[in-house]
């Protein structure tokens, strides 16, 4: 078993990863607690969950349309109703959606409990379940009138006090939920880790044969990279906002229904995006874009948009973007070999001509 130390002060927890090390590892879980769980992940546990006396369990179908506040509001009366207090746990098992949903929970009920994150996407284990980020989607309208989900806007931090990853829950997964993973990361090798972008390249094909050693070395790779950006910058006010390269992108295409896209295809798409924004201001090296699309595309994701839509549209969603200050949008770009920068002064022009390189109108 692997540990990956995320170090915040008194804040501070372990990441544990391992292969067939979820039952021992719930089964340590005996203090009052709720556990939150994907329906699709709750047949698979099997044996590996049991809920005692002073604990509950409650089923999440996760969808970003069921990533809101509703969701929050059954989770707490859950634990309303199990009598659970602000010594409880809340255990959620699952992929990024049951942990933002199920992590805002715990932010918020009885102003806290303490939060144990058990991520079983290979999306969740790199990403979504380490560094405290929870949230719910809100209601925007496009620019048409119509309903859209708002990315994220509204949420907390909090820090779990401990992550599972059992990479042996990867081998449930489909090839699609797999590879959403790794756009990732790939993300997390495009700053300033070049070995991990190698590593990715070289390991492909195992790595969606779901090939267990190589998958726990992949997630430990990735997830020491997040953990020590988190580290030193907990709440993003510098150095984490690096960790949203092609995020920018994502959030705007991710919502639209046309494209029908889960969060790790849209941040695909989102990377050669930025990738070709920095390619049209010189930020980058001739033939990285090329690098870029042939590892994603090898990885069977998404490299373009599959229908058109007007670039205007992306624009409008990316104003919207946590990272903008004082009205500035700010996009992550890749600079250079193998690194990434916040700006605030690219051009509309620019973020238009990248926009429709992966199919915009």
């Amino acid at each position: 078993m692997n540990c990956v130390p995320i170090s915040l002060g008194d804040r501070s927890y372990e990441m544990q990863i391992g292969s067939g090390i979820l039952k021992e590892m719930l089964g340590d879980i005996t203090d009052r607690a709720m556990f939150v769980v994907d329906d699709k992940v709750m047949p698979l546990l099997g044996d590996k969950i049991t809920v005692g006396s002073g604990q509950g369990l409650l089923t999440m179908f996760a969808s970003e349309m069921n990533k809101t506040m509703p969701s929050v509001e059954k989770i707490w009366d859950a634990m309303l109703d199990a009598g659970l207090d602000r010594s409880s746990s809340l255990v959620a098992i699952g992929g990024g959606i049951v942990g933002d949903v199920g992590g805002f929970a715990a932010a918020t009920y009885m102003r806290g409990v303490p939060l144990i994150q058990v991520p079983t996407t290979l999306l969740a284990m790199v990403d979504a379940s380490i560094g405290g980020k929870t949230g719910v989607n809100t209601k925007r309208s496009r620019n048409d009138g119509t309903a859209i989900l708002g990315k994220n806007l509204a949420g907390a931090f909090w820090q779990p006090k401990k992550v599972i990853a059992d990479v042996q829950m990867l081998q449930s997964l489909d090839t699609r939920q797999l590879r959403c993973g790794l756009a990732e990361c790939v993300k997390h090798a495009m700053l300033g880790n070049a070995e991990l972008l190698t590593f990715i390249e070289t390991n492909a094909s195992a790595i969606l044969a779901c090939d267990l050693e190589v998958l726990e070395r992949l997630v430990f790779q990735s997830a020491s990279i997040k953990a020590k950006v988190v580290s030193r910058d907990e709440r993003e006010g510098g150095e984490r906002a690096l960790l949203n390269l092609g995020h920018t992108f994502a959030h705007a295409m991710e919502p639209m229904p046309e494209l029908g896209l889960l969060h790790g295809e849209a941040v695909s798409i989102g990377l050669v995006a930025a990738a070709s924004c920095s390619e049209a201001l010189g930020m980058v090296s001739d033939g990285f874009v090329d690098r870029i699309r042939a590892l994603l595309a090898k990885l069977g994701l998404p490299i373009r948009m599959q229908a058109e839509l007007p670039a205007l549209d992306f624009i409008s969603m990316m104003q919207f973007d946590k990272k903008n200050q004082d009205g500035q949008m700010r996009l992550v770009l890749p600079e250079g070999e193998c690194g990434a920068t916040i700006s605030s002064n690219v051009d509309l022009a620019t973020i238009t001509l990248a926009l429709r390189s992966v199919g915009a109108s």
